[in-house]
């Protein structure tokens, strides 16, 4: 079992709506395929669905892990990396499971779980799947 933890580098002079839209596209196109031949064709097509043509983008793999770029004329780069998580132990399991259920860090602290598995529930809120 596996996740992705999306990770924002940069957005320049995006304004939040179009970040918001190109997350949602590398988080829908992880969830469908995430071999790096599908999930950069069907980001690309969805992309230019959501955003139009005046969006140029590029997915590569590292490893299992991808780094995106999204830029359009003069407006800088959007960078996100999607970080190859594996999830081997029950602990990584119950942690994932936990954080995809709250949306930030701060919601940790009313869980009313051990001080010891914070880290291991941030570790995963953002996460894929």
């Amino acid at each position: 079992m596996h996740t992705f933890k999306i990770i924002i580098m940069a957005t320049r002079r995006f304004d939040n709506l179009t970040v918001q839209h190109v997350l949602d596209t590398v988080r829908q196109g992880l969830e469908i395929d995430d071999t790096w031949e599908q999930f950069r064709f069907y980001f690309k097509n969805r992309l230019t669905e959501v955003l139009g043509n005046s969006f140029m983008c590029g997915v590569d793999a590292m490893g299992k892990s991808f780094f995106i770029n999204v830029f359009s004329c003069g407006m800088k780069n959007i960078l996100i990396g999607a970080k190859y998580q594996e999830m081997v132990t029950l602990k990584n399991i119950a942690a994932y499971t936990v954080a995809r259920n709250i949306s930030k860090d701060d919601h940790i602290d009313s869980l009313g779980i051990p001080k010891s598995l914070y880290e291991d529930v941030r570790n995963y809120i953002g996460c894929t799947r």
